[in-house]
């Protein structure tokens, strides 16, 4: 099972490749709204960690404007339903 420290890694990596934006004063508090990530990206987000997690969100709970660390619990619980 990867680590929260390893999804929100790749939360990030997937934010510098999808839109060019620098991540690396990002940590698990930051607010995708805050960087200008809308819920239209949130959906291209989760769609990248489905393929890259080979998996499928069972459930996608998550508050307005998330942090990457509120993503990160989402992916871990999800990916806990795989197993």
């Amino acid at each position: 099972m990867l680590s929260a420290d390893e999804i929100v890694s790749k939360l990030k990596d997937i934010l510098n490749e999808r839109f060019g934006i620098d991540t690396s004063s990002f940590d698990e508090s930051t607010r995708l709204g805050d960087i200008g990530i809308d819920s239209l990206h949130v959906v291209d987000i989760m769609l990248d960690i489905e393929t890259d997690f080979d998996f499928n969100f069972e459930d996608l709970s998550l508050p307005p404007n998330p942090s990457l660390g509120e993503m990160s619990a989402a992916i871990t619980k999800n990916l806990g339903s795989k197993a």
